[in-house]
This record gives structure tokens, sequence and C-alpha cells, in this order.
């Protein structure tokens, strides 16, 4: 699957991040792999076995051994023309310039863990949440299943309360070129949904404060739970599209 909405909602956002924050140095990247299923993962892991090929994954899907299947990894690849050929489709995956190596640099300073480091089989397009570990073990002992994990507290607020402003505070590695976005104070599970903007309003670098972009009216938002309450107010940090930011709860409505 390539859909990153598929994700673990920190992942989602960091990735969202890791796409801005490349871009200010010159790299244009998009995800391959995101969610898998067993199928998915049984196949990849047949390569360089029982199918021709490299060995790619010492994971099999059957055992959820992977952490695509429990939606906290991604894969990237390169839409750039590195070879200088005119076409970027022989490129993907072409590290030549060594431009995964600092894809992989950027996304460790958003609090990411890089394949690239790995020991055993390195996988430079692959990245993930680092607060499991680099194999599924601690999730698979305490939920079993993917399904149960993603039904859990745990998959909206990643390590706990903590996770609430770790992706924001992870900005602050970024390009200063990229828009800051303040760090949202607080998480309360009963603000994660969908919202849809009452009125034309703005979406805002921080509390009250700072115009990212102009949000129409009946523009859908998403809200992972994490907020920030000023002056008696709440504001909701959001997803909008690519944008994040912060809209006044105000002048939304589920």
């Amino acid at each position: 699957m390539r859909d990153t909405k598929m994700l673990h909602p920190e992942l989602q956002i960091k990735l969202d991040l890791l796409l801005k924050a490349c871009k200010s140095e010159g790299i244009k990247i998009a995800f391959a792999e995101t969610l898998r299923t067993v199928a998915e993962q049984d196949a990849l892991y047949a390569k360089g076995r029982s199918k021709p090929g490299p060995k790619v994954t010492n994971a099999k899907g059957e055992e959820y051994r992977s952490m695509h299947q429990w939606g906290v990894a991604a894969d990237f690849y390169l839409l750039m023309d590195i070879d200088g050929d005119g076409t970027t489709k022989d490129d993907a995956y072409n590290n030549a310039k060594k431009t995964f190596n600092r894809v992989g640099k950027v996304a460790k300073k958003l609090g990411l863990e890089w394949g690239g480091d790995w020991k055993s089989i390195k996988d430079l397009p692959h990245l993930q949440l680092p607060q499991w570990g680099s194999t599924p073990t601690k999730l698979k002992a305490k939920y079993g299943t993917p399904e149960k994990f993603m039904k859990s507290v745990e998959w909206e607020t990643s390590s706990g309360k903590k996770a609430a402003t770790n992706a924001e505070k992870a900005q602050k590695n970024t390009d200063k070129s990229v828009t800051r976005i303040e760090s949202a104070q607080s998480f309360k599970k009963n603000y994660a949904g969908s919202y849809i903007a009452k009125v034309n309003c703005n979406l805002l670098a921080g509390a009250g404060s700072g115009v990212v972009a102009p949000i129409k009216k009946d523009t859908n938002v998403q809200c992972y739970g994490y907020f920030t309450e000023k002056n008696k107010q709440v504001y909701l940090y959001v997803r909008c599209g690519k944008k994040t930011g912060f809209i006044n709860l105000i002048k939304l409505r589920q």
C-alpha cells in the first residue's frame, strides 16, 4: 500500500514534515510502502528464498514481524533525475549521490529511525517510529495482532501522553525555510476526529498567531487529539491536506 493515511497518526505527521524538510533541501521524495498485509509481507520475504532476487527482509508476514504490518513504518523513493538522463523513472532507488543518506539524516532529526543504520540488512528507503524498538517484538507481546494495536489508545497517543508534542518539536531541527509550527501543549482523546470549517478562517502556526494558509468554509481537517489552550480558547492542532497547524475550535464542527 502507498496510502500514508493508513499509518499511525504520529508517523503521518512526521512524514509530512519530512516532505517539507526535504523539499527545502532540493530533494523530492514519495512513499512507496506503508501499511502491508500478510500476503504482501510474505511475498517480500520470498525474494531471495523461494523466488529470484536478493533478500530484502528477514520478516515473515504470517508472524507479524514487519513494522510495516503494524502501521509504524514507511519506505520512500526518489522523484529526481539522479543520473542526468532526463528522466526520473530509473532513479527511484539510485543512491549514487548519497541522496538516501541525506534523507535519512533529515528523518533522524525528526525523530524517526532510518533503516540505513541497520547492521544485518541495510534498508535505505525504510523509516519508522522508534519507540517500540527496531522490531515488533514489544508490540506483538502486548497486543498480539496489528488489528488490536490499531484499536488501542496507544495508536492515537503513541508512547502515551508524552507524544502530544513530539512531532512538532522535531521540526526545530528542519531547515529554517520551513514554516515553524508551534508545539501542541496538551492531548485529549475526545478532540480526535474529523472536523469541518464552519466559516472561512486561517490555519495558524500557533495558538492565535502566524497564518500558515487560509481555510475555506466547509474544508475538512483532521485532529488527532493534540491542542493548545490560550486565553480560555482551544486551538486544535490539525492536518489539512499536506499542511499542519492550529485552528480555533469554535470555528470548527464535527
